[in-house]
């Protein structure tokens, strides 16, 4: 897989490459006149970018393979919730620790949304909020048993892990494997692809 980057300050390039020891290939930060990558993993130093060029940049991660993670020296719930939403795979500090910096590629990598909890709990709200999600018809059309229909329930509601298990009397980590069985058996990658999958079955219903 091939490794990009979109920033101004060689030092932070330098920053990213060593962190995720890889090569990363500067793309031009003013990406209105640059042919875009159409995949690979690509970071974004967010604070160099104009508007427009941010806007061109969520819609190339939208309409394409390119897994898009948008980092900015000063992350914010607000922003980070829409550059999700927009389509970008994660968020963050510019000066994230190494190690972290490596959970988060690791994580966009293997498919999934990685930004703090505040900011995806923010996303999830914002998507629950747009419609009711019809777990129990989500449950019958994948075949989930009744504790993962239960623990699906839960999730649609917007709790966490946590509170899902203190609200059904069972450890975290049993939450955990149902939640890995719920996105085994409806092909969802995460917690909001299976929000949007629950968004789309009622749609289609309507």
């Amino acid at each position: 897989m091939d490794y990009f980057c979109l920033v101004a300050r060689e030092d932070i390039a330098e920053r990213w490459s060593l962190a995720l020891h890889v090569t990363l290939n500067h793309l031009s930060t003013d990406v209105l006149d640059d042919k875009l990558p159409g995949e690979g993993i690509c970071l974004a130093h967010w604070d160099c970018l104009m508007p427009a060029a941010r806007e061109r940049l969520l819609c190339q991660a939208h309409n394409s393979a390119l897994q898009l993670l948008v980092l900015t020296d000063y992350p914010n719930t607000e922003q980070g919730r829409e550059v999700i939403r927009r389509g970008a795979k994660g968020y963050g500090n510019t000066f994230v620790t190494p190690s972290l910096l490596g959970e988060m590629v690791k994580a966009v990598k293997a498919g999934d949304i990685w930004a703090g909890p505040d900011v995806l709990q923010s996303v999830l709200r914002l998507l629950l909020e747009q419609v009711d999600p019809p777990a129990k018809s989500l449950a019958e059309r994948f075949g989930l048993s009744d504790r993962e229909a239960e623990v699906l329930v839960e999730v649609m509601a917007g709790a966490s892990n946590k509170v899902v298990a203190r609200r059904l009397n069972i450890t975290e980590r049993t939450v955990k494997a149902h939640m890995s069985a719920i996105l085994t058996k409806t092909g969802a990658h995460d917690r909001v692809e299976l929000i949007l999958l629950a968004q789309h079955a009622e749609q289609n219903a309507v």
